[in-house]
């Protein structure tokens, strides 16, 4: 029964009432409570607490001020300070172009040329090297560099420093030179009024740098310590192409503070009547791709706003939160003088924090506190002025153009991080010595002398115990705690994080003035095997801590650049007229046409297709969002094609494909599912396009005849399985294109490519002396050693078990199939052993068929294991406290018995297709050779980490793009080299039986005690029936 809707004059009469009411409200707020000035402040920025925090580098400046080595810990380098030489003006300059390259360098070239100046390019391999004159005084010194970055792969570039062939403490290291991005244009609308985000380009200038820790803990350049007369500068190349133009070596200058940069400028006169505002999203450079402008809809203050539509009007956010990140806008100073500079802000990511900014007028830090300038927690957005509790700060400005740099920096943070990750250090050291006892798993009621007179645990390179190490980790991280509380003035979830620590740990700890005992490890270390679970997931936490302390971001919607007389606007709206805002929003989202946002014309087009893109676990809205701008700017004023992008689950291609509705072309397909929709008739065969071999390299049969290529088997016989000539051009490793044949034709492009590497901690194989095992036969031997220490080797088994059984089967000569794939070619002898070999893994070694290796080899549990290559993005972003002790090495391999050696590994990913019931094929072809372009897929990859960071690197199948992306020199060689080699799997009928039942066989193998080949036999003859009976079913030979 249908039930009827009576109209109610009444409730419909009140209803108008209240709406015209609400309009009116919203036309009046803006003039309501106008002169209220709220959420106003100052940035409290301060001298810092700590100007050089604990560390290598304070060790360093201990050193030079007389202090014994070994006794570094026991002495304030303050009270040191006065035995450091600091030579007065002096200043010594060094020609780039007389630097000498190392006898491995590569593309190191004098002279270079860059807009009519010369300097030394450097390239990626090598060191360069220059010989300091007449050093007239030995002491400490500033070096300020002059380099320009040359177009490369796009990151920054990266360099270990050397002095007289020392690296003098750890942040040499690794010193970074930035490159610097800027808008390719004005932010443009589509056609609905919504904004588009403006492609970022880069900007190829000379710059100007002091050596200096650009991630924050330090705030001032470094000083750097010349002997008198003759010294060396030595650059080793880490990453990228750099110009060295030349350097200067100057006297140390002492920053003033805020007064001393009044005194200096008294007679600078404080500008009247003067407020320009400058529009955050309009920043003219950065030093990050990812920092371009974002929108915010919680306002609407903001410039542009707009309650559905997206709007441009803010830049940071999340994006800016790497220490070393910068901003920079211009601003026209109508007259020399003292300006205040206001920002509207909001740190609304990091609660119970402040986020820290460095402050550059015109590229110099005008005195010490505007290095810490703090931008604290607030839900809403706040106007902050630079300035301390008392005053505003003033910033003396030239007549004309001027540029305001924020950076992030860590700020007060930096010598607590320094501190807590020094723990992480000794507390993991600690627990790997404890489990190499115990276990990971301890018997809490056994005794294991940990402790004591006669402690089997050793004494660290301090001579400290067990105990004692516990007592000072517990004492340091009580002291960080209550600092980062004195910094913030309230306790937050990172104060939790250190004091459940301190209470597990400590013995006697002083904690707002009362000294008590708390019962932890350090006074009762019988406790540690009890407890040894929840100690290491407190370790792993203080990683996290470190990581989160880390996060530096901050949103800005607009800078004032104003006098002091100057009246700032309200940073939020009042009540009513954040309500209208609301409210407008509300309404409006329902007649909003979500599926125009990114349309930029409403011209017809003689072509169009459809394209869908299948989400996964690690992509979604972020990556089509990128596509379709790539779409927009380059296919479609290309080609005159027009696009259609949506973004589905994979579950919904099927059913779609059986009702007809489809799309022409599909992105991110899992890599079984062309051959199996081929065999169903369900997908194109690509390889009927007569350019398909200038795509791929393969000249196929059909192709051959028709004489659109000629086949060579001559040009890459690398391996008995390729059967086509692969010329320098192709796209494509060949083994990426195996997955998608069938029967002679080709039924997918790769899309993205995934293959194993071995990662290890080079930290701990150092410590221990192990050699990084080259074969299979020294990971048996390097196993043995690993487990004295009861530590453990990964060898991934769930999801990904029989990729390292085709390893194993590969290198030793094997293969998948026979007979035109109609047959496993697992009953082989080679199939046998190669079986064989892997079931011993897990029932001889014991190794473990499940775990957490990215976890595991945070702690150092598992120190070394076999891992798709894209866990270097993981571990790079998010385990900070074990960077620079790890890498990564190519997989062990086999000796044949013919004494030739193979490590070749397994390649898999995903794949683009072409439905067969596209309308347009020709057109869906065109999209796929865009698509999967070295520019295109360069270009996507660039745009992801734009927009996610480095986690999100892309794992492109095209190998020139994967040359492009911003892997180190050493990095890149290594997966080069392993992905060259690499093998792909034939997807064949019955496929899916095959990885099954392998994992079926080694399962029966381990938990039964079964004999592996009478095992793997009776498993054998399932797959091979498997496979017939779908051959059989596709009408394909079977004999």
């Amino acid at each position: 029964m249908k039930s009827k809707i009576k109209y109610n004059p009444e409730v419909t009469k009140k209803l108008v009432i209240w709406l015209i009411l609400l309009a009116i409200v919203g036309l009046l707020g803006g003039s309501i409570v106008k002169s209220y000035e709220s959420n106003h402040t100052t940035s409290n920025s301060k001298l810092l607490d700590v100007e050089i925090p604990s560390g290598s580098y304070e060790n360093y400046l201990k050193v030079k001020a007389g202090i014994n080595p070994n006794r570094l810990e026991e002495f304030d380098l303050a009270d040191y300070w006065q035995y450091l030489n600091f030579p007065e003006d002096k200043v010594i300059y060094v020609d780039g172009n007389t630097a000498k390259a190392s006898e491995d360098a590569t593309d190191f070239v004098a002279n270079y040329l860059v807009d009519g100046k010369k300097g030394y390019y450097t390239g990626e391999n090598g060191t360069a090297t220059w010989d300091i004159k007449n050093i007239p005084e030995a002491g400490l010194y500033h070096l300020i560099i002059n380099y320009y970055m040359p177009q490369g792969g796009g990151s920054n570039a990266e360099r270990l420093i050397k002095i007289n062939d020392e690296v003098l403490f750890s942040d040499l290291n690794n010193i970074t030179f930035y490159r610097v991005w800027a808008d390719k244009e004005p932010i443009k609308q589509d056609i609905s009024g919504n904004d588009l985000k403006p492609t970022q380009i880069e900007i190829f200038s000379e710059r100007t740098t002091y050596l200096r820790d650009e991630t924050g803990y330090v705030a001032e350049p470094f000083m750097i310590y010349f002997e008198a007369g003759d010294n060396t500068i030595s650059f080793t190349s880490l990453r990228e192409n750099l110009v060295v133009f030349g350097f200067e070596i100057v006297s140390v200058q002492t920053r003033l503070t805020y007064a001393e940069y009044l005194e200096e400028h008294k007679d600078v006169k404080k500008v009247s009547n003067y407020l320009e505002k400058i529009e955050a999203e309009t920043a003219f450079e950065r030093s990050s791709p990812t920092l371009y402008a974002t929108g915010d809809r919680t306002s609407p203050l903001n410039t542009p706003a707009d309650p559905v539509k997206t709007k441009y009007n803010s830049i940071g956010g999340s994006k800016w939160s790497t220490p070393g990140d910068w901003i920079s806008w211009k601003v026209i100073a109508p007259e020399a003088g003292f300006y205040h500079i206001s920002f509207r802000a909001k740190q609304n990511l990091s609660r119970g924090l402040f986020s820290t900014r460095r402050v550059y007028i015109n590229d110099e830090i005008p005195f010490k506190e505007a290095n810490n300038a703090r931008f604290y927690y607030s839900s809403d957005w706040e106007i902050i002025t630079i300035g301390n509790e008392e005053e505003k700060y003033l910033f003396y400005l030239k007549e004309g153009e001027n540029t305001i740099t924020l950076e992030a920096t860590l700020g007060d943070y930096g010598d607590p991080i320094s501190k807590v990750q020094q723990v992480i250090d000794d507390l993991s050291e600690l627990y790997l010595k404890i489990i190499s006892i115990t276990t990971a798993n301890p018997d809490e009621y056994q005794e294991y002398n940990l402790y004591g007179d006669n402690a089997r645990i050793s004494t660290d390179k301090k001579g400290r115990t067990m105990e004692k190490i516990f007592s000072d980790s517990a004492n340091t991280l009580n002291k960080v705690s209550e600092y980062i509380t004195s910094l913030t003035g309230e306790k937050s979830s990172l104060n939790n994080t250190l004091d459940k620590t301190v209470l597990q740990i400590g013995g006697e700890v002083t904690r707002n003035g009362k000294t008590s005992d708390l019962g932890g490890f350090a006074s009762k270390p019988w406790n540690v095997t009890k407890d040894l679970t929840e100690f290491k997931s407190n370790l792993s936490a203080l990683g996290t801590w470190i990581l989160d302390i880390k996060e530096q971001s901050l949103m800005i919607e607009c800078l004032w650049v104003h006098s002091h007389d100057a009246k700032l606007p309200n940073a939020n709206a009042n009540f009513f007229k954040q309500t209208w805002f609301q409210i407008k929003g509300f309404f409006l989202s329902f007649f909003f046409d979500y599926e125009s946002i990114g349309v930029t014309s409403t011209e017809g087009f003689e072509k169009e297709i459809e394209v869908w893109y299948l989400t996964s676990e690690s992509t979604g809205r972020e990556q089509v969002n990128a596509v379709k701008n790539l779409i927009d700017t380059t296919f479609i004023p290309d080609t005159g094609i027009n696009i259609i992008l949506k973004i589905l689950a994979p579950g919904v291609l099927l059913p779609a494909t059986l009702a007809g509705t489809g799309p022409d072309v599909a992105i991110n397909v899992g890599g079984g599912l062309p051959v199996n929709y081929a065999l169903r008739g369900a997908i194109y065969d690509i390889s009927q396009q007569e350019d398909f071999h200038k795509v791929t390299g393969i000249c196929t049969a059909e192709n051959a005849a028709k004489g659109h290529c000629t086949q060579n088997n001559g040009n890459y016989s690398k391996d008995d399985y390729v059967k086509y000539d692969y010329p320098e051009y192709a796209r494509f490793q060949y083994s990426s294109m195996i997955p998608y044949e069938l029967e002679g034709g080709y039924y997918a492009l790769p899309n993205t490519s995934s293959f194993l590497v071995m990662f290890y901690r080079t930290d701990i194989f150092e410590e221990n002396g192990w050699t990084v095992p080259k074969t299979w036969d020294d990971v048996k031997l390097l196993v043995t050693e690993l487990q004295v220490s009861n530590l453990d080797f990964y060898l991934p088994f769930e999801d990904a078990g029989s990729i390292i059984y085709a390893t194993l089967l590969y290198q030793m000569g094997g293969q998948f199939y026979r007979n035109d794939n109609k047959e496993s070619d697992f009953d082989s002898e080679v199939g046998m052993i190669a079986f064989e070999n892997w079931c011993s893994y897990f029932t001889d070694y014991s190794f473990l068929l499940a775990a957490n290796f990215t976890n595991r080899f945070r702690t150092g549990e598992m120190p070394i294991g076999i891992a798709s290559y894209e866990l270097f993005n993981v571990l790079t972003v998010f385990a900070p406290d074990i960077m620079g002790k790890w890498t990564f090495a190519p997989l062990p391999g086999t000796y044949r018995a013919d004494n030739t050696f193979n490590n070749s590994g397994v390649t898999s990913g995903t794949a683009v297709v072409v439905m067969e019931q596209a309308k347009d094929k020709d057109s869906s072809w065109e999209f796929l050779k865009w698509w999967t372009s070295s520019e295109t897929q360069y270009s996507y990859a660039r745009e992801l980490e734009s927009i996610l960071g480095a986690a999100a690197r892309h794992n492109t199948a095209n190998i020139e793009a994967f040359k492009l992306l911003p892997w180190s020199k050493a990095e890149r060689e290594i997966l080069l080299s392993q992905w060259g080699i690499t093998v792909g799997v034939p997807e064949v009928a019955g496929g899916y039986y095959v990885g099954r039942n392998l994992e079926n066989a080694i399962r029966a193998v381990i938990n039964n005690d079964a004999n592996p080949r009478e095992t793997f036999n009776d498993y054998i003859v399932l797959i091979n029936s498997e496979i017939t009976r779908k051959r059989k079913e596709f009408g394909l030979p079977v004999d």
